[in-house]
């Protein structure tokens, strides 16, 4: 917790060497991590689809809920896998609280749960001004959206970083959030940089389908962990901190 502090600074440029470092340490369990991460959405997902075809209706719910259940299985092998590469990156902090897998979970669904009722209702908040705003004037009601999802999207975009700092820094949900958006507020355009390399790799993972996906997933929660290792600027130790002690 107190890591963020004094430390504020995003390592943007080691953050791939850093990946590197911690895949090379166990690359099988970091591809069957993320093998369950796409099966538990795909399998799920492919049931739901073919139930839904089926045209009875009892077997339509059932499609239904096959389908919720593939958006909100993959993550807990998605908490696994960034478990799993937090303590392959290298790392000196040995003052963490030990967090049981039924602690991480409890808090895991609690972030997720509270950042979905705060997006819908962001999203009900602003249906309801611009109703409110559109009886007088449809420009001050189109201007009342426009600005709700300004405010809305930059919330969500401070919110990157949340559950990778709940798994690394083992602390609650409402305590990964402000943390999170304390380190993308000061790191702003490198968590826009770390975004779109994030969506560079798994493009090139779509590129070699499966198997492509097996390797870029891996990788993406490798620099999203390493986003969690900030450092102090024109620090030198913190240059040597990317390799393996």
């Amino acid at each position: 917790m107190h890591g963020l502090a004094s430390s504020t600074e995003i390592p943007l440029v080691t953050l791939l060497p850093r990946a590197w470092i911690g895949f090379s340490r166990g690359p099988w369990r970091c591809v069957g991590l993320a093998a369950l991460v796409l099966i538990s959405a795909s399998g799920p997902a492919v049931i739901g689809h073919d139930l839904r075809l089926a045209g009875s209706p009892w077997l339509n719910r059932l499609g239904d809920l096959s389908v919720l259940i593939s958006l909100v299985l993959p993550l807990l092998p998605f908490l696994g896998l960034l478990q799993l590469t937090d303590g392959l990156l290298p790392d000196r902090r040995d003052d963490r609280q030990p967090q049981s897998w039924r602690q991480l979970l409890r808090q895991a669904f609690t972030l997720v749960l509270l950042e979905l009722v705060l997006v819908l209702g962001g999203v009900g908040l602003i249906q309801s001004v611009s109703w409110a705003l559109g009886r007088w004037s449809t420009a001050l009601a189109g201007l009342s959206v426009l600005l709700g999802g300004v405010v809305l999207l930059s919330w969500l975009f401070s919110q990157t970083l949340a559950l990778p700092l709940l798994v690394h820094e083992r602390c609650r949900a409402l305590q990964a959030m402000d943390h999170s958006r304390q380190l993308v507020h000061r790191n702003g355009l490198k968590v826009l940089a770390l975004l779109g390399m994030l969506l560079g790799l798994n493009l090139l993972g779509l590129i070699g389908a499966t198997l492509g996906l097996l390797l870029s997933l891996p990788f993406s929660a490798l620099v999203l962990m390493a986003c969690c290792r900030p450092q102090t600027p024109l620090i030198s130790d913190s240059r040597r901190n990317m390799f393996p002690t």
